[in-house]
C-alpha cells in the first residue's frame, strides 16, 4: 500500500501552460514547450529551446532554472536574452559587400572585415575544409 503524504504548509507544484490554444506554429510545438517549461523530459529544438527560455524568464524563474529546464547552460540563457530571444540565424542582418580594394569576395573578403553573404559562406566553407582536414590527420 502506498501512501502519499506532503509536508505541512506543502502544495500540489502549479502547471505552467504556453498561453496558448494553437499546438505549434511554424518551427514551435508548444506542446514541447510546455512540457518543458514544466520541467518534464522532451526534445527540443533550438527555437523551441528560446521561447520555452523567453516564457520561463517572462514569467520571473531564476536564469539558473530556466536553463536547467531547457537543458542549456544559466549564460547561453543569458546570450539568448541579450539578444531579444532571436534564434541565432534572426541576428546577422543581410549585409552589403564593401569595398575591400583587390581582394575578391569569399574568404579573402570576410578577413578584411565584409560579412556580405558571399563572404560568410566562403569563411563558412574554408572552415569545413579545415576541420575535415584535421580530422584526417587526427586519424591517420
Amino acid at each position: 500500500m502506498i501512501v502519499s503524504a506532503r509536508r505541512p504548509g506543502g502544495s500540489a507544484r502549479t502547471r505552467l501552460y504556453a498561453s496558448t490554444t494553437d499546438t505549434c506554429n511554424g518551427d514551435l510545438d508548444y506542446i514541447a514547450i510546455e512540457q518543458a517549461m514544466n520541467g518534464e523530459p522532451v526534445e527540443l529544438t533550438l527555437a523551441e529551446r528560446i521561447e520555452t527560455a523567453r516564457q520561463l524568464a517572462l514569467r520571473g524563474m531564476n536564469l539558473t532554472e530556466v536553463g536547467r529546464r531547457v537543458g542549456r547552460d544559466r549564460s547561453i540563457v543569458v546570450g539568448w536574452q541579450n539578444n531579444g530571444w532571436k534564434q541565432p540565424g534572426q541576428c546577422l542582418p543581410e549585409s552589403q559587400p564593401i569595398d575591400i580594394g583587390t581582394a575578391k569576395h569569399g574568404r579573402s573578403g570576410y578577413s578584411k572585415g565584409c560579412r556580405c553573404r558571399t563572404c560568410r559562406d566562403g569563411a563558412a566553407e574554408a572552415s569545413r575544409i579545415q576541420r575535415a582536414k584535421a580530422k584526417e590527420a587526427a586519424a591517420a
